[in-house]
């Protein structure tokens, strides 16, 4: 419950820090301004191909309750509980040097409290041993599920996840 607590805060941290609110505005609450969109495009991101599939994921914004929903196409509810490596950028939610918990994104984060990208290029990261923070493209391997996080548009999830050494 704690972790949960502390997860929500950060993100809440997130979403203030970053200028996002849930009230109407001109473009949908889960896009980032185009700007900061066009700057993450000339910066490393991850072509692994999970993304893509990923990627496939409807995400739908309810404005006025301030909620995300999801629409998974086949080839992702094929995932559910299959072994899946992915690669990615790590956006800690632990304020710890080690830690088992983090958000793993396919752009390179530009900002240590925005989530780079939609919904459904993020993933959220169980190790079963602590690790180090990094700033280089790591690759996870871990059991792959479903989370229904509408507040914060969370609906991937790594379990079990260990980062291959490179």
């Amino acid at each position: 419950m704690q972790q949960l607590v502390k997860f929500g805060m950060i993100t809440i941290a997130w979403l203030v820090l970053c200028g996002f609110t849930m009230q109407k505005s001109p473009a949908p609450a889960s896009s980032q301004p185009a700007e900061e969109r066009k700057a993450q495009d000339a910066l490393p991101q991850s072509h692994d191909p999970v993304w893509k599939t990923l990627f496939k994921t409807k995400i739908h914004v309810d404005e006025k309750r301030g909620l995300y929903s999801a629409t998974f196409p086949p080839e992702v509810k094929a995932l559910d509980g299959t072994q899946v490596t992915i690669s990615g950028f790590m956006l800690p939610v632990e304020s710890t040097m080690k830690f088992k918990h983090f958000i793993l994104a396919k752009r390179t984060p530009t900002c240590p409290f925005c989530p780079p990208g939609e919904p459904n290029e993020i993933v959220d990261v169980w190790l079963d041993k602590n690790i180090e923070y990094s700033e280089r493209m790591l690759t996870v391997t871990g059991t792959f599920s479903f989370m229904n996080n509408q507040q914060f548009g969370m609906f991937f999830k790594l379990n079990h996840a260990a980062v291959d050494a490179k």
